[in-house]
């Protein structure tokens, strides 16, 4: 019996130490799969739902993405034959190694005026379970909705409010709240209660001047916090960035400053774990003094950083900003972030391979990652890879909205990428790519091509262990 229990005693141990090494395995992603080779996948977000247990996959169908020089392809023909003026989407019932349009021949089960807008996606799930998009037309805000895991979309309405650059949060059973820039009053956020069918015609405001006559406007992914049943917002302030908070009852929105100076992104990302800590991320936007070698004589491009502050009292006060990414001659732009478990944010940017004035000067542009554990903590451990493991676009990169199109400049990868975390509590991301030859013309298309990743090994985001276990 003594030699027995010894045995069991050594067999434990090797596992405790096989556990060991497996929870100390290096941050890893698998083999990249393209989730349609024909649609487009500018501006992509990705969503995990673990009640129907399907990966839901958006973007934006293309229209203002459309580069010229590649008009000429067969991906243009693809366009065309498969336009609904509707944002793009798939599903995945296994875990994201296969992906099936949902029935694009004949657009959504509801009517397709209720989900009009080909541009500006974001998926969102609210307490009941029910999955949310939206899409823009240019003058209306679209919002619409799944109960089946994003495999049917039953209802919706053609225009929560007139506007642009929709983003959602998701909080009770059925209620959703929507943040625009809308066309007649600012920037405010709208609350529909019926799973998106209907929303109020006016709005909480999100913009107005703070208490030293800077102006500031929401402008970012919302956030729902539901222990506190209140709302919170990434701000852009004419120099600098902050966000913004609001409950059930107030009149508005309140903002709190973060960080005062130049960024590179059109808004920052804000995100939460699970002890309720806020964390806001950001790229900064260096030039170098007395020089003109950017776009149009402007100021040379410096290489620039990452940046990331947290708040555990809802935004109230924020802590110093510590650096998540700072390439030496390169620049990283457009993060985007997600968070899990206390203190474990998952963060992706894309990162240049030299300095550039993107607005005008190309590059190889790649998709990094870094897993950040201890993040609300003054000794945070990071670990950082290349997603994808080669570029996913060698081009510059315009940022000027509609305008893109007309003057044959670069905006096929939109202005942003994403990730998410799935039901092993580890990383997805979401990239649009634009590296791939045209079929038939064997030059470049005039789509960006729709990319999935995920993480295979390092510490999973939430639960313990390793994601390669």
């Amino acid at each position: 019996m003594i030699a027995l229990r010894a045995g069991a005693l050594g067999v434990i141990a090797a596992l405790s130490i096989a556990i060991g090494t497996a929870a100390a395995a290096p941050l890893r992603f698998g083999t990249p799969v393209f989730v349609d080779r024909n649609l487009a996948g500018g501006e992509p977000l990705v969503f995990a739902d673990h009640i129907h247990h399907t990966l839901i996959y958006t973007s934006h169908e293309g229209t203002t993405h459309l580069y010229r020089p590649g008009l000429v392809s067969g991906a243009t023909l693809e366009f065309g034959a498969n336009y609904r003026n509707q944002v793009n989407l798939w599903t995945s019932k296994d875990n994201g190694a296969t992906w099936t349009r949902v029935d694009y021949l004949g657009g959504f089960v509801s009517p397709p005026v209720a989900n009009s807008g080909f541009s500006d996606p974001d998926l969102t799930q609210d307490a009941g379970g029910r999955i949310y998009d939206t899409g823009i037309d240019l003058v209306n805000d679209a919002l619409f909705s799944s109960s089946d895991g994003g495999q049917s979309w039953t209802q919706g309405t053609v225009n929560c409010s007139e506007g642009d650059r929709p983003w959602l949060a998701g909080a009770r059973k059925d209620e959703v709240f929507l943040a625009t820039n809308t066309t007649r009053a600012g920037h405010q956020v709208f609350r529909s209660t019926d799973g998106g069918q209907t929303c109020p015609v006016d709005g909480v405001p999100d913009s107005g001047d703070d208490a030293t006559g800077h102006h500031y406007d929401g402008n970012g992914k919302l956030l729902y916090d539901r222990r506190r049943d209140a709302l919170a917002e990434p701000i852009t302030y004419d120099d600098g960035l902050g966000v913004s908070t609001w409950r059930r009852g107030d009149a508005a929105f309140t903002p709190h400053r973060v960080y005062t100076g130049s960024t590179y992104a059109h808004w920052p990302m804000l995100t939460q774990d699970a002890a309720g800590t806020l964390y806001l991320v950001w790229d900064t936007n260096p030039t170098q003094s007395g020089t003109a070698g950017g776009c149009d004589g402007s100021e040379t491009p410096a290489p620039n950083q990452v940046l990331m502050s947290y708040s555990k009292d809802f935004g109230q006060s924020w802590s110093a900003p510590s650096t998540v990414a700072a390439p030496a001659g390169a620049r990283a732009f457009w993060p985007w972030a997600v968070a899990g478990d206390a203190g474990k944010v998952s963060v992706v940017w894309y990162q240049t391979d030299k300095v550039v004035d993107l607005a005008c000067q190309p590059a190889k542009i790649s998709a990094e990652e870094a897993t950040i554990t201890s993040a609300s903590s003054a000794s945070p451990k990071q670990q950082t890879v290349d997603v994808v493991g080669r570029p996913i676009a060698d081009n510059n990169i315009c940022q000027n909205g509609t305008t893109c199109v007309a003057t044959g400049e670069d905006r096929r990868l939109g202005d942003f990428f994403t990730n998410a975390v799935d039901e092993r509590g580890c990383v997805l991301v979401a990239t649009g790519d634009t590296t791939q030859p045209d079929p038939i013309t064997g030059g470049d298309r005039s789509i960006s091509l729709p990319l999935f990743v995920r993480q295979v090994s390092g510490p999973r985001l939430v639960g313990k262990g390793d994601c390669s276990t």
